[in-house]
């Protein structure tokens, strides 16, 4: 698959950063970046207005001018590349200074890593298109304002006909030759909402003899939908009785459309935005997921929307579920496809494929696969991967990056066909991409916690027997004295030794001297059970067991306890004096 070239400008003074920056880049393999550097304010601007580059990084200092003249300078001559500014730590007023004026974004130098860089440069450069795009249909929009298609006509109350201008012929697409209509004819082209609309608003007119100003939708007889803006006022004879009513009529579909459109792009946006924000804003898998299903079955009102991952195996579960109500629910499912292994489509996915099905019967789909999604009521559905790429390291010890697809962002429509907009799947798309670098991201994540946990475990843990360690037992002995002296509780300490410990080692060796320890260690934590009391290594062969909120009594029972479990052993010792 052919990669796009992102053309990226940086504007920066220091040599030393643009080599920090150029390596960071280097390290993103699933991009195609091409970085180009001017080092002085006069050779950025005149760069910029170029406008041979998808987007710019531009720094703050810059020499005797600085970076937010340049982005003044730009956003004055109306430059379309979207810049992103970059300041050092704490510059954070600078930041703000910088989106007010017009910067698409900010980076804080010392945060820079190759999958934060990746994904503001993707996102910004995603957020700019759109926004062309808005002002596009922003301009196409005054366009059609320009252009009006304006109708009268006339309903006479006594004989219940209409009669028309030549242009309300063509806006409801009649007949030139139609002249008239009956009324019932004439509200039957409304769809029935603008229907009980047109009767009300008709219904005050009578009454309260007022003028009238509304929007309606008709339906023609070829069965296109046109959108209209009519004024209505009524007609009365010299002894002022109402004798019938005048309107004018616009037609305003393509200012209609284009206003759908412009709403649809912006709510678009705002839901990538939004769901981009909140996907972010957590590192939990689970939320990250859940996130994802919900916020995309919202825009797309469809009946199921979930997130499939992909088992070691080849088959796939279920992870996350958004459902409409009445709908069959497969979270936590496990599914298996038919057709899967026979076929090359994950390596299809892996080049960025997706499936876009609009009925199920007429999809060219192998049969075992339509037969599957029959069971799971399917009749349409959108299907796009989750690609992730992993680092690994070949036998000559550098990084290769490979793309696996960790998963599918599925789509269902189970009452009916459905005919999905670009729009739609575009979203998805996008959508589909961010929740992969985050879940990535969580990955690292939870992989970090985890390495934390080990090292925590290393620091407090004795490695041998597996009980916590001296310093740990000192550090935890101090809570609990202060907690118990602040409650005015008991606290017990039993301490244990073994016995002719080290003629053990002399005559049974190291390795069966450290079996003896575990066996021990082991045999205490049998039985010291309750949650708050805890047992430490306190020397070679010495032990210590702690028991918050307990009497000297409960402490000397446990004492026997352990007794009798370690004497339950029967470890061996001939060099012992009470063997």
């Amino acid at each position: 698959m052919q990669k796009y070239t992102i053309n990226l400008l940086l504007i920066e003074d220091n040599k030393d950063d643009f080599i920090a920056i150029d390596d960071i880049l280097s390290k993103v393999e699933s991009s195609n970046i091409s970085l180009d550097w001017k080092n002085t304010y006069e050779e950025g601007l005149a760069a910029i207005e170029t406008g041979e580059y998808d987007v710019c990084l531009l720094d703050y200092r810059l020499g005797e001018k600085d970076g937010i003249e340049l982005l003044k300078t730009a956003i004055e001559l109306n430059c379309q590349t979207p810049i992103i500014f970059i300041t050092g730590q704490g510059d954070r007023e600078l930041d703000l200074l910088a989106m007010k004026i017009g910067a698409a974004d900010y980076l804080n130098k010392l945060e820079i890593r190759e999958y934060t860089l990746e994904r503001v440069i993707r996102y910004t450069i995603e957020r700019n298109k759109n926004l062309i795009a808005l002002q596009e249909s922003q301009a196409k929009l005054q366009e059609a304002q320009k252009i009006p298609h304006l109708g009268n006509w006339e309903f006479n109350l006594k004989t219940q006909k209409i009669t028309w201008s030549d242009e309300v012929f063509r806006i409801f697409g009649l007949s030139g030759t139609q002249k008239s209509l009956t009324y019932a004819e004439f509200l039957q082209m409304f769809v029935p909402e603008s229907r009980k609309l047109w009767e009300e608003n008709m219904a005050l007119i009578l009454e309260k003899t007022q003028k009238c100003e509304c929007e309606y939708e008709i339906i023609r007889p070829d069965g296109t939908l046109r959108y209209l803006y009519t004024k209505t006022t009524l007609i009365t004879n010299s002894n002022l009785e109402s004798i019938g009513i005048f309107g004018t009529i616009l037609d305003i579909t393509k200012r209609q459309l284009a206003e759908l459109e412009v709403k649809k792009i912006r709510k678009q946006e705002h839901l990538l935005s939004l769901v981009i924000d909140r996907i972010h804003q957590s590192l939990n898998l689970e939320e990250i997921l859940e996130t994802t299903v919900e916020s995309v079955r919202e825009f797309l009102q469809c009946d199921r929307v979930l997130i499939y991952r992909f088992l070691p195996n080849g088959h796939g579960v279920v992870e996350k579920e958004s459902l409409a109500p009445n709908c069959l629910s497969l979270l936590g499912m496990t599914i298996v496809d038919p057709c899967f292994r026979n076929s090359n489509i994950l390596e299809r996915y892996k080049q960025g494929y997706f499936s876009i099905i609009y009925n199920i019967n007429q999809s060219g789909m192998q049969q075992c696969h339509i037969d599957m999604l029959r069971e799971l009521q399917v009749k349409a559905n959108i299907v796009l991967p989750i690609l992730i790429t992993n680092e690994t390291k070949n036998k000559n010890h550098t990084d290769n990056s490979e793309i696996n697809v960790w998963g599918l962002l599925i789509a269902h429509h189970c009452r009916e066909n459905r005919q999905w907009e670009i729009s739609e799947t575009d979203l998805l798309r996008r959508l589909a991409a961010q929740t992969a670098i985050t879940i990535q991201q969580a990955q690292l994540y939870q992989r970090l916690e985890k390495l934390n946990q080990e090292l925590e475990a290393i620091a407090y843990i004795d490695d041998l027997t597996g009980v916590f360690n001296r310093r740990h037992f000192e550090q935890k002995f101090k809570q609990e004295w202060k907690r118990l002296a602040r409650e005015q509780g008991l606290i017990s300490i039993i301490m244990l030794d073994i016995d002719y410990f080290k003629p053990y080692n002399d005559t049974y060796g190291h390795q069966q001297g450290d079996k003896c320890l575990q066996q021990v260690a082991k045999a205490i934590q049998t039985t010291v059970k309750r949650p708050g009391d805890f047992v430490a290594r306190y020397g070679g062969e010495e032990f210590v067991v702690v028991l918050p909120n307990t009497p000297m009594e409960g402490a000397l029972k446990v004492a026997e306890n352990i007794r009798t479990e370690i004497e339950a052993l029967k470890i061996p010792h001939q060099a012992s004096a009470t063997r």
